[in-house]
């Protein structure tokens, strides 16, 4: 499963596992309760497994001719996870430690259902990412200062303002956007992320070199 710590894909080894089942007549419900250890970092993630008898199927055989079967699970993983807003190890490398630590915590938030504090997060992020590069207190004239160099578009511009005003409306009016909403959101901030951390600083190195 995905490891929230190692944030890829990888095997677990399964230290607990415990089975029930429950009999409903023309079906039965298996219940699977595990603990597992991601075996590259050892950090520790409960599996919540639910499978319905009538939705096993046999896909194929072993070479001794063992049965292969497939079941569709329903898993719940704890801590929760989401491949969709996973973390990502690039940025772990790229940014300072703190904007890291928002960046972390937005993606808790935003798997554990919590969207105002995504969005206050979202804000939060914006200010720390602006303002690292930025000379001023003021994150519109940072802004306008970045749209005028070049550093980002008109149209991004746009999207940075809104999740300015995200922030604001979740902060004063406890007004709450959709996940599909918040996770665009996220997506705008990885985008510049990108362009701040890895090509703008590229563009500054060649100029010092000059």
């Amino acid at each position: 499963c995905l490891c929230v710590k190692c944030k890829i894909e990888i095997k677990q080894s399964v230290i607990v596992n415990i089975i029930h089942s429950e009999d409903y007549g023309e079906f039965q419900l298996y219940k699977n309760n595990k603990i597992l250890k991601c075996i590259n970092c050892d950090s520790i993630t409960y599996k919540n497994e639910v499978v319905n008898s009538e939705e096993v199927y046999q896909i194929g055989e072993e070479y001794d001719g063992t049965p292969i079967y497939e079941d569709n699970a329903q898993i719940q993983l704890y801590p929760i996870r989401d491949e969709e807003t996973a973390f990502s190890k690039e940025f772990e490398k790229i940014l300072p430690t703190e904007i890291y630590s928002t960046y972390e915590e937005v993606i808790v938030a935003l798997n554990n259902k919590m969207p105002l504090l995504t969005a206050l997060g979202l804000r939060t992020l914006l200010e720390q990412i602006i303002k690292y590069f930025g000379h001023s207190e003021d994150l519109g004239e940072i802004l306008n200062q970045f749209e005028k160099d070049g550093f980002i578009s008109t149209k991004q511009r746009e999207l940075l303002d809104k999740i300015r005003y995200l922030g604001n409306d979740a902060a004063h009016r406890a007004d709450t956007k959709s996940r599909k909403d918040l996770i665009l959101n996220l997506k705008v901030l990885e985008n510049l992320i990108q362009q701040l951390f890895v090509y703008y600083k590229i563009d500054e190195a060649k100029k010092i070199k000059k």
